[in-house]
C-alpha cells in the first residue's frame, strides 16, 4: 500500500513541476525586491520610489500577504525630512491602525504598530513611543516573529540608550544584533551595531564605542556607502570629545559637516555644526562656536527636540562665559523645555548645573540653590542605577549564552514555520494528497516532539546552571532558597544566608585580563563548594556575586562559616593566582530566626526580605573597607 501511494505522489509532483516553476518565475522579481528591502541595503530616494511603484504594479490585488508587505514598506519609507512630513506620517499610521481588516496577519499588525511608534518618537512623543515598542516586543515574542523581535528590540534599545537606561539598552541591542546576524540581515545588523556603539559611548566607555564605530565605518566605505560612513564619522567625533580629544573631534565633525552641506542635507549639517560648536567651547574658542550655533539656529527649530535642546545648552554656555547672563538664561530655559519633553536626564543635568552657575554669577542665590537642588536630585536618580551601569558589561557577558540560546530556539521554530508555509504554498492544488499523507506526517511530528521533549529537558538543566562556574544560577539558587525558607518557617528552625562578592573585581579584569578574572571566579566557586560540601547550596547570582544557603544554621555559626570562606578563598587565591593578585571577598550574613521575646514572629516574611538584609550587610562590609564580614542589623556581630 505504501509503495503505490508514494508512486502516485511522485507522479503528481512531476506533473505539477513545470507549473510550479512557471509560478516561481513570475514571483522572482517581486521577491527579489522584497529581499532587498528586508536586508536593510541602503537605497537612494529615487530607487526607493521606483521599487515601490514597481511592486504596486506587479502584485495582484488578491495577493494579501504581499500587499501587506508592500503597505508596510510604504509606512516605513514615508518622508521624515521635515516636521510636516513627520506629523503627516504619524497621522497616516494612526488612520491605518484604526482601519486594520479582521483578516490581517499578526506580523502586519505588529510591524505597523512598530512603524507608528517610530514616527511618534521622531515627533517627540517619547512616552507613547516606548509604550508602542514594549507592546511590539510582546506581540513579536508571542508570534515568535524573529525579524520583528530584532526590529522592535533594536528600536527600543536605541530609545533606552537615549534616555540613559544603558543596561536595558544593551540587553535589547545585543539580542537584536545576534538575531540580525543569525538571519544574515547585514544591513540591519550594521545599523544596530551603531546604536550599540552609541550606548557604550553614553554609558561612559568611549574607547569601546570608537572600536565599534571604526569597524562599522570600514564596512560602509567598503560598500561605497558614503552617507552612512559620514554619520559614523560624526559619532566617532562625539566619542573623541568624551576622551578630551576635542581638536580630533572637530576634524571628524568637519568631514561630516562638509559632506552633508555639499549634498544639501541642511538639517543633518546643522546638527554637525552644533557638535562642532561643543568642541570649540571646550577649547575656549567661543566666537567660532557661536558662529556655528547661529548657523544651526537658522535650520533647527524647537520641534527638532534632540538637536534643539543641545544647541540651546551650548549657546547658553557661550553667553554665560561672555557674562551675558540674562541671554544665557533665556537660551537655557528654551533648552530645558526640550530636554524635559524628551526625558533626556543626561542633558538636563548638564543644563541645571550651568543654570545654577548663571544664577550664582547674577547673585541670585535662592534661584541658584533651587537649580542646584534639582541638579542634585536628578543626579541621585541617575546614580541610583550606577551599580547596574557599572556592571553592564559583566551582565552582558553573563547573559550572552542566554541570549544566544533563546534566539537559537526562536530561529529553529521560525525555520519550521517557514518550511510549513512553503509546503502549503506549493501544494494548494494537492490538498487531497496531503490528507492521505497526514498519517505519515503525524508520525514524523510525534518522533520530532519526543526528541524535542528530551532536548528541552537538557536545555532546562543548562538554563539553571551558570555557564562558567557550573554552579546553580540566580534562578535556580533563588528557587532553592525559597523552599528552604518555607521549610525553616514550618519547622521553626534557623536558616542563614551568606551573600558575598570579590573585592575590586573590575580592577582584576582591567589589570590582569578577563581570562584571569574568570580564573578568580572559579577559585571563589571552588572555595564555596568546599565550604558547603553541596554545590546546590551555593550559586552565582551576578557577575562576581555569590549566594550560600545554610539551612539549620544559626547566626553565630553562619558568621564563623563566612570567615572560614574568606580565609579559604585567600589561601586558594595565593596558590592558584599570580602573587600580585590579592583575591579577597566581602560578605553579608542574615539569619531567619524569631524576634526577641517571641516564638512565632519572624522579622522576614519571605526569602526576598532575608536576602535584602544580607545584601544590606554586604553593602555595609563594602563601605567598611572590604575584605570583611558583616551581619544584618539586629543580629549578632560577625567581627573576628
Amino acid at each position: 500500500m505504501l509503495r503505490p501511494l508514494i508512486s502516485l505522489s511522485l507522479t503528481f509532483w512531476l506533473l505539477l513541476l513545470p507549473l510550479s516553476q512557471a509560478m516561481a518565475e513570475e514571483k522572482t522579481q517581486v521577491d527579489k525586491i522584497f529581499e532587498r528591502f528586508e536586508s536593510g541595503e541602503p537605497m537612494t530616494r529615487e530607487a526607493l520610489t521606483s521599487n515601490l511603484t514597481l511592486l504596486s504594479k506587479l502584485i495582484a490585488t488578491d495577493d494579501i500577504p504581499r500587499n501587506e508587505k508592500l503597505q508596510l514598506l510604504k509606512c516605513w519609507n514615508q518622508s521624515a525630512e521635515t516636521d510636516t512630513d513627520i506629523a503627516l506620517a504619524v497621522k497616516n499610521t494612526s488612520q491605518t491602525l484604526t482601519n486594520i481588516p479582521p483578516t490581517a496577519y499578526p506580523h502586519f499588525i505588529t510591524d505597523l504598530m512598530l512603524c507608528h511608534s517610530w514616527f511618534l518618537q521622531l515627533n517627540g512623543d517619547v512616552d507613547s513611543a516606548m509604550e508602542g515598542y514594549n507592546l511590539s516586543v510582546k506581540r513579536a515574542y508571542e508570534h515568535e516573529d524573529l525579524k520583528l523581535i530584532a526590529d522592535s528590540r533594536s528600536l527600543r534599545g536605541a530609545l533606552y540608550s537615549y534616555i540613559g537606561d544603558f543596561s536595558a539598552a544593551l540587553d535589547d541591542l545585543i539580542t537584536a544584533q545576534d538575531l540580525y546576524e543569525s538571519l544574515n540581515l547585514t544591513g540591519w545588523a550594521n545599523i544596530n551595531l551603531a546604536d550599540m556603539a552609541t550606548s557604550f559611548r553614553r554609558y561612559g566607555d568611549p574607547q569601546s564605542a570608537i572600536r565599534y564605530y571604526t569597524k562599522l565605518k570600514a564596512v560602509y566605505l567598503k560598500n561605497n556607502n558614503q552617507e552612512q560612513a559620514m554619520n559614523v564619522t560624526s559619532e566617532i567625533g562625539l566619542a573623541l570629545d568624551e576622551l578630551g580629544e576635542h581638536q580630533q573631534a572637530i576634524d571628524n565633525f568637519l568631514l561630516s559637516y562638509q559632506y552633508f552641506k555639499e549634498h544639501q542635507l541642511e538639517k543633518v549639517a546643522a546638527t554637525m555644526a552644533t557638535d562642532i560648536a561643543f568642541s570649540l567651547i571646550k577649547l575656549h574658542r567661543l566666537n567660532e562656536a557661536e558662529k556655528y550655533l547661529t548657523e544651526a539656529a537658522a535650520v533647527i527649530n524647537e520641534k527638532d527636540h534632540a538637536a534643539y535642546s543641545f544647541m540651546k545648552l551650548f549657546m547658553g554656555n557661550i553667553k554665560f562665559q561672555q557674562a551675558r547672563y540674562k541671554e544665557a538664561l533665556t537660551e537655557l530655559e528654551q533648552g530645558e523645555k526640550a530636554f524635559r519633553t524628551l526625558q533626556n536626564d543626561r542633558g538636563l543635568t548638564q543644563l541645571l548645573q550651568l543654570k545654577s552657575d548663571v544664577y550664582a554669577a547674577m547673585n541670585n542665590l535662592p534661584a541658584a540653590y533651587g537649580a542646584l537642588q534639582e541638579f542634585v536630585a536628578l543626579t541621585k536618580k541617575i546614580d541610583d542605577n550606577s551599580f547596574s551601569h557599572q556592571t553592564t558589561e559583566l551582565k552582558v557577558k553573563f547573559d550572552t549564552t542566554r541570549i544566544e540560546s533563546e534566539n537559537q530556539r526562536l530561529i529553529e521554530n521560525q525555520n519550521l514555520k517557514e518550511q510549513e508555509l512553503a509546503l502549503l504554498e506549493k501544494n494548494k492544488s494537492l490538498q487531497h494528497i496531503i490528507l492521505l499523507l497526514t498519517g505519515f506526517i503525524l508520525t514524523i511530528v510525534s518522533i520530532f516532539a519526543y526528541k524535542q521533549v528530551q532536548r528541552n529537558r537538557q536545555l532546562q538543566v543548562i538554563a539553571l546552571t551558570d555557564y562558567l562556574t557550573k554552579l546553580p544560577n540566580r534562578r535556580h539558587i533563588y528557587a532553592q532558597a525559597a523552599q528552604y525558607f518555607q521549610q525553616a518557617l514550618k519547622q521553626q528552625s534557623p536558616f542563614s544566608v551568606i551573600i558575598f562578592d570579590a573585592d575590586h573585581f573590575k580592577k582584576i579584569n582591567d589589570n590582569f585580563g578577563h581570562e584571569l578574572g574568570d580564573r578568580a571566579l572559579l577559585t571563589i566557586a571552588s572555595a564555596g563548594k568546599a565550604l558547603t560540601g553541596n554545590k546546590d547550596l551555593i550559586g552565582r547570582i551576578g557577575g562576581e556575586e555569590f549566594l550560600i544557603l545554610l539551612p539549620n544554621t544559626d547566626a553565630e555559626r553562619a558568621c564563623e562559616l563566612a570567615h572560614q570562606l574568606q580565609a579559604h578563598i585567600s589561601r586558594l587565591g595565593a596558590e592558584d593566582l599570580p602573587t600580585e593578585l590579592k583575591l579577597t571577598v566581602s560578605a553579608g550574613v542574615a539569619t531567619l530566626a524569631p524576634q526577641p521575646n517571641t516564638e512565632n514572629t519572624y522579622q522576614d516574611r519571605d526569602f526576598a526580605s532575608l536576602l535584602k538584609r544580607a545584601d544590606d550587610a554586604l553593602y555595609e562590609a563594602k563601605n567598611a573597607g572590604r575584605n570583611c564580614v558583616k551581619a544584618a542589623k539586629n543580629e549578632a556581630t560577625c567581627e573576628n
